[in-house]
């Protein structure tokens, strides 16, 4: 199992915050509901707004459907490591103006379209597949195709170790590729400002990043704060750090970088806050997140695995802060409905979808469940 999975699984964190005023009175409201007829668990993973459609995957990523507005089943595909389109284990999963792009452990971004493949992007270098990517990112922008940067094999670092963590900090987060020429650029590094920087043990950083017109906002999962770039011709520059103040967000505790396993031993009792999408609406720029768990507040590890997670869910549901296209930050701790699954989507009529978790369901479905939200800001 690659480094970061378990520790996405098991150790995610946070940083410090203050209590901001909120003049507005923002609220999210489900106004309608999609069912899909497929019996198993899914997860909403993005959103084609060209063909109106929507992808889930399992958590597993071995398996997806494509489904339109009203929830028919466009396309339903198996990825396999056998056969006509083999794929071995994927590391992520996303769009690409249109095709279901999935970044294989063999070093390629695959593509499908209507369940058959149609292109690949081939990483040109050997690189270590130490972990997953909740959100895959992949972007085209000026004739260049962007996604997260792989660790490369030539670093020769192991992963796990602690100059392995201290290299993740500091390397840069994704990579841009002329695919004609395979020519590639590295962008967005983490500023030297950043308290991952400081030589000490932070956990593992899972980049989310979304891009929007010559704007690409950064979370590195570990820290509420968004990093803010700016398109500079070859790449993004460093613009800004954004410090999103969250109530009762739960901190994680730093250790020395010489031995990572004294990081996860003294954050083992609680669950840190995570800082897991940006999202961009007409009005808003939206940081999801979950606040943590307390220390003496999470629930027993059971040997039942699907249990404890959604004990875990529960008590550790998805929020919100708003903030204006300035930056401004206008509300914090704004909740989604709390069977949500991680909110990932804005469709183009700007309505917030999101997958239920059926397991935190007080009905039950015969299907998957997508729920469309309004965000009021009465």
């Amino acid at each position: 199992m690659p480094v970061g999975v378990l520790a996405f699984a098991l150790f995610s964190c946070g940083g410090n915050s203050e209590k901001v005023n909120e003049p507005f009175n923002f609220a999210f409201e489900i106004t309608d509901s999609v069912q899909v007829d497929f019996l198993g668990e899914m997860m909403l993973m993005g959103y084609d707004g060209k063909e109106n459609n929507y992808l889930l995957a399992t958590d597993e990523f071995d398996e997806y459907l494509e489904v339109n507005e009203s929830g028919e089943i466009v396309t339903h595909k198996k990825l396999t490591p056998d056969g006509i389109d083999a794929v071995a284990s994927v590391l992520g999963f996303g769009y690409l103006e249109g095709d279901v792009t999935v970044l294989s452990e063999t070093g390629k971004y695959m593509q499908f379209r209507d369940a058959e493949k149609v292109g690949e992007i081939t990483v040109p270098y050997d690189f270590q597949p130490y972990t997953f990517y909740p959100k895959l990112g992949v972007f085209n922008y000026d004739g260049k195709t962007y996604y997260p940067k792989p660790l490369p094999s030539s670093s020769n670092l192991s992963p796990g170790g602690g100059e392995f963590y201290q290299a993740l900090y500091r390397s840069p987060i994704i990579e841009g590729q002329n695919l004609a020429t395979e020519d590639t650029i590295n962008t967005v590094k983490l500023p030297e400002t950043s308290a991952l920087l400081d030589g000490q043990m932070h956990g593992m950083l899972f980049p989310i990043y979304t891009q929007t017109g010559d704007l690409l906002l950064l979370s590195d999962w570990i820290e509420p704060k968004i990093y803010v770039y700016k398109n500079g011709g070859n790449g993004f520059d460093y613009e800004k750090t954004v410090e999103i103040a969250i109530p009762d967000w739960v901190s994680y505790l730093p250790s020395s970088s010489e031995d990572p396993g004294q990081f996860y031993q003294q954050n083992s009792n609680q669950k840190s806050g995570n800082l897991v999408e940006i999202l961009v609406s007409d009005d808003y720029y939206i940081a999801v997140y979950t606040k943590g768990i307390p220390e003496g507040k999470a629930p027993e590890q059971t040997s039942d695995g699907n249990a404890f997670r959604l004990a875990v869910q529960k008590i550790n549901p998805y929020f919100a802060a708003i903030f204006d296209k300035e930056f401004n930050q206008l509300a914090s701790n704004i909740p989604f409905p709390a069977s949500s699954n991680r909110p990932m989507v804005v469709n183009k009529d700007g309505e917030f979808v999101v997958s239920k978790i059926a397991g935190l369901s007080e009905t039950e479905d015969d299907g998957l469940v997508m729920y469309k939200l309004r965000l009021n800001d009465n």
